[in-house]
């Protein structure tokens, strides 16, 4: 029994391991709030399917998420795809601190050309950055 419990640590310490470095250049320690906004719009840029993105998402953006049926978030994952699509050039001109994390403020260029304006809420939750509720509008 004894062997078998050191074998299951050595097992866990093995793949903290090699999970941690990957973690670490993924969300730097120092990261800002703008500089992971520009990490999740890049994960959402690759990303195929909703699963791939909860990990940057809040908790109450994740339970939106999951309390929506299993086939319609294939669905929703394309709208949030085509409205995060409409805007181009997208640039953070403010962050804001406030209790939860920041508020961002940015600006884009909207699908018909013209500028648009953004607010995006960040905040930290278990130490990491989280995107919450985001609005855009000309």
């Amino acid at each position: 029994m004894r062997l078998a419990s050191l074998v299951k640590v050595g097992i866990c310490l093995v793949v903290i391991a090699l999970v941690m470095p990957a973690l670490r250049a993924q969300a730097p320690a120092n990261e800002t709030a703008t500089q992971f906004y520009t990490r999740y719009l890049a994960a959402l840029g690759k990303a195929t399917t909703i699963d791939q993105l909860t990990p940057l998402l809040s908790a109450d953006m994740v339970k939106q998420i999951t309390s929506t049926p299993a086939d319609q978030r294939p669905m929703m994952f394309g709208m949030i795809k085509d409205m995060a699509g409409m805007n181009k050039n997208v640039k953070v001109t403010k962050e804001t601190p406030n209790a939860k994390g920041a508020t961002l403020a940015a600006t884009a260029t909207g699908m018909d050309g013209k500028p648009v304006k953004g607010t995006i809420d960040v905040m930290k939750e278990g130490g990491a950055w989280k995107l919450g509720k985001e609005s855009w509008s000309n």
